[in-house]
């Protein structure tokens, strides 16, 4: 089998790339809803902590999908399981740090 760098380049930085846009998204609410008090309770109708949970959950989802589907499309090379070992550490760390900035908003006051 042809190995193809960029989809294997990709596979392994899935969980990282998710987990940094996961950050811009709940920076990015967080600093519109303190910038704008008048929004502090709702960010487009729903409460701005839901919209950070949600978005948790969905990076989440969004990293086992990928690491799921491209794992069993991953080249074969001389050492067969640590692109997929790799892969799978980068998106527990990933997610654990996904985890923790979503706790967050559990436990810290908005604005404060």
């Amino acid at each position: 089998m042809r190995t193809c760098f960029s989809r294997t380049f990709l596979f392994m930085l899935a969980g990282p790339l998710i987990w940094a846009a996961h950050l811009l998204f709940i920076y990015s609410v967080h600093g519109t809803v303190c910038a704008r008090p008048a929004w502090h309770g709702a960010w487009a109708g729903i409460p701005a902590p839901l919209v950070i949970l949600i978005a948790g959950l969905l990076a989440l989802a969004t990293m086992a999908a990928v690491y799921l589907r491209l794992h069993k499309h991953m080249p074969r090379v001389a050492t067969a399981r640590f692109i997929p070992w790799l892969a799978g550490a980068l998106n527990l760390l990933s997610a654990v740090a996904i985890v923790w900035e979503s706790l967050a908003v559990l436990l810290v006051p908005a604005c404060g």
